[in-house]
Formats: C-alpha cells, sequence, structure tokens
C-alpha cells in the first residue's frame, strides 16, 4: 500500500508497526526499551544454571513466564503487560498448549516471544531413559510448532529445563537440537504458598542487589496475576528498563529442522489430535484479533512436586452414584519424584500430563477438582 505523508498525518500514518504501537503507550507507561536478539551461540544462559547470564546494562530485566498456557491467568497477565507496554518471553508447556491453543495463539499475536519447557513439565534430571528425554524436549517445542506453523515471527528456540533441572549431558542434547537453553538470575517463588506481597518483596529484593538478569514467574499462578499490574508500575519508579529476546529467524530453523519426533504412544496421539484441531481452525480461517471469548477457567494441575504448588482441595461433596452420569471425567497422571511424597517413581518420573477424557457410565468419580466444573 503507498504510503502518503501529509503534513500533518506522516507521524502517523507511516510509522513502522513497532513504533506505532509504542506511539500508543501511555507516557508513564514502563515500555519496552530495546529487542534484544539472541543468538545460537549465546546460549545457554542464566547465572543460577550457568554461571553467566544474557547481554545486559545495569538496570535492564527480561520477564519471562513459565508453565502456562491457562486460559484467564495467561490472558490476565497479558493485560498486564499490554497495560504497561511491555514484551515477555513464555515458556509453554506442550501438554497445556495441546489443551488451550487459542490462548497460546493470542499470546503470540501481542507479538510476545513464545518458547518450549517441555512436554509435561517432567523433570529431566530425574528421569534415566533418554527416550523419554528426548519426547519430552521435542513435543513441547513440537505443540508450539503445531499451533502457531513454522514462519511464526513468535516462534523461538530458546527452552527452559523444568525446575532449572539439567545436567550436562541433557545440555548437550538440548544444543545438539539447536536449542537455546534459558535459565535464570531472578527467582519470584510465586510457586510457592507464599503470599503475593512476598512474591513482590522477593523480586525486588532480588533484582535490586543483583541490578539486572532474567526474573522467571508463572502466569498460570494466581499469585503472579495479583501482584504484576503494580510489580510493572515499580519496576518503572525504580528506573528499570525492559528487554525482550527474540530469536535469530536462521536458529528458529535450525532447530525446528533438527526437531526429533516424539515417539512415545501418548505425547503422538496428543500431537495428532492437536495437528487435526488446527487444521479444522484454518480450513475455517477463524480469526485470532479482538477481545477473546469467555472461558471456562481451569485450576493449575494438582501437583506435589515442582514448580506447581499443591493446590487445597475443598471439602468433598457427599458421595454420589456417577455411575449412570452421561457426564465425563478429565484423567490426569500425577507423580511426585520426590523423597517427600514417598518412593520415586520408575525412572524418576515428576510432573503431569492429561491422558484424557473417560465417560462416568465406567464408575469414575471426581478427586480432587479444586473448585472446578466437571469436565465436559
Amino acid at each position: 500500500m503507498r504510503c502518503f505523508k501529509p503534513l500533518l498525518l506522516s507521524a502517523v500514518l507511516c510509522l513502522p508497526p513497532a513504533l506505532a504501537a509504542a506511539a500508543e503507550c501511555r507516557p508513564e507507561a514502563l515500555g519496552t526499551a530495546r529487542t534484544l536478539e539472541v543468538p545460537f551461540t549465546q546460549g545457554p544462559v542464566g547465572k543460577a544454571s550457568y554461571g553467566r547470564t544474557l547481554p545486559l546494562e545495569r538496570g535492564e530485566v527480561v520477564l519471562t513466564f513459565d508453565d502456562g498456557p491457562l486460559p484467564r491467568r495467561t490472558q490476565a497477565v497479558l493485560d498486564a503487560l499490554e497495560a504497561e507496554c511491555v514484551k515477555a518471553t513464555f515458556f509453554v508447556v506442550g501438554s497445556m498448549v495441546a489443551q488451550f491453543p487459542d490462548t497460546l495463539r493470542r499470546t503470540a499475536a501481542a507479538g510476545h516471544t513464545i518458547a518450549s519447557h517441555t512436554w509435561s513439565h517432567r523433570y529431566l534430571d530425574r528421569v534415566r531413559s533418554p527416550a523419554v528425554r528426548r519426547d519430552q524436549i521435542n513435543g513441547g517445542l513440537e505443540a508450539v510448532r503445531t499451533v502457531l506453523t513454522d514462519d511464526a515471527p513468535a516462534l523461538s528456540p530458546f527452552f527452559r529445563f523444568p525446575g532449572l533441572g539439567h545436567s550436562p549431558a541433557l545440555d548437550r542434547y538440548a544444543t545438539g537440537q539447536k536449542l537455546v537453553p534459558f535459565s535464570i538470575d531472578v527467582d519470584g517463588d510465586d510457586w510457592k504458598k507464599i503470599s503475593p506481597q512476598a512474591v513482590m518483596d522477593r523480586v525486588l529484593r532480588r533484582l535490586d542487589a543483583a541490578g539486572r538478569g532474567i526474573i522467571l514467574l508463572h502466569d498460570i499462578q494466581p499469585r503472579t496475576v495479583a501482584i504484576l499490574p503494580a510489580l510493572l508500575r515499580e519496576l518503572k519508579a525504580r528506573h528499570y528498563r525492559v528487554v525482550h529476546v527474540v530469536p535469530a529467524r536462521d536458529d528458529t530453523k535450525a532447530a525446528l529442522a533438527a526437531l526429533d519426533a516424539p515417539q512415545g504412544r501418548p505425547i503422538r496421539l496428543a500431537l495428532d489430535r492437536l495437528g487435526a484441531r488446527m487444521a479444522s481452525l484454518r480450513v475455517a480461517a477463524r480469526p485470532v484479533e479482538g477481545p477473546p471469548r469467555p472461558v471456562a477457567e481451569e485450576a493449575p494441575p494438582l501437583l506435589r512436586a515442582g514448580l506447581f504448588e499443591e493446590a487445597e482441595a475443598p471439602p468433598s461433596p457427599p458421595t454420589r452414584d456417577q455411575s449412570r452420569s452421561g457426564a465425563e471425567v478429565r484423567l490426569a497422571l500425577v507423580a511426585d519424584g520426590g523423597p517427600a511424597g514417598g518412593p520415586a517413581p520408575r525412572d524418576g518420573w515428576s510432573g503431569f500430563v492429561v491422558i484424557g477424557t473417560a465417560p462416568q457410565a465406567a464408575g469414575f468419580r471426581a478427586v480432587a477438582e479444586a473448585g472446578r466444573s466437571p469436565a465436559r
């Protein structure tokens, strides 16, 4: 389209998209100070695991969010970021992407960077099986690729190990897959059973001590949703500047070319279903733009280990016979890899994966639903 430049309108009509978006920001908004391309040769990064971090100046921070997408909470995080004109990086879990692809598409459409965080958040440093490790790492990336397609600008080769649990062998495999391992510099502890104010205080105290760095928060956590608007305002008040990290486009292509398709049957079936779902959406050409449709809230996964906390279950309702109900219940496989929960399962499995649904005619009863309505 030809760009006309009348004197009074040229500053608006001819701005590049990024500058046009910046022009819409409130003067007092935090904003995104700069965009930093992180090439494959820069990784791995994050002092918590690797003793080195991104080339950030003092006062610069990178915001990262793990474990989503989860519709309402991720959307609340997106709204808070948009209000302050801030771009972030989302390390998403493949099985969550398979459940909520529309939320991932909205995150990417908002201009944030999308990175992977394994298929089902298993602690890979506790897993002995090379095949399981391979499927977890590749399954997370393939889920994102299925939703966004290969040429999506938001798609990146950035990768984070669940619980930051890595080893030299795991690092070698990840880099062999052309992934860029991301650790952290500042942990907000929002996954712990502490108050939102405690999360806020820890982030700011640790950030002030470090002076710069990669901040870890979780978009599935209610504490993060509660504090994020105030945290962003406080970062502005303390003169911190947000840096948006993006990949080199050739690096993303190299990671996708090296992607080793998962072989495990549950992951393969879930990815096939996701692929069919996305294909039907593309045929229908549904737009992603516009306000999100109302969605039913999903409770965070109930785990006894890892970055997800163990949610409090509500008092159990009176038991009733559901064997003749026509509804369905959601089945999930949950395991604890730590000694507090008893002996570690085979191969040190720790994490969660949604297996699917089963008719209640089979005689199942809902357990520890944490306020959720029965799945449909």
